[in-house]
């Protein structure tokens, strides 16, 4: 009983991690895509980025 109960564990896990792995992989190409965006429009201002990351 404790072997199926840790196979069950096992496949959950596993699951979880694929989710996260695929999530992650997602995530990076939309930001990738995103990149390319405003490389193509001349880049972004290093001032503009730093107000939006600190809110000033």
């Amino acid at each position: 009983m404790n072997s199926i109960i840790q196979f069950i564990r096992s496949l959950i896990l596993a699951a979880i991690i694929l989710g996260a792995t695929g999530t992650l992989v997602e995530a990076t190409g939309i930001v990738g895509k995103e990149a390319a965006k405003a490389h193509q429009r001349g880049g972004i201002s290093f001032r503009w980025l730093n107000r939006q990351l600190v809110g000033k």
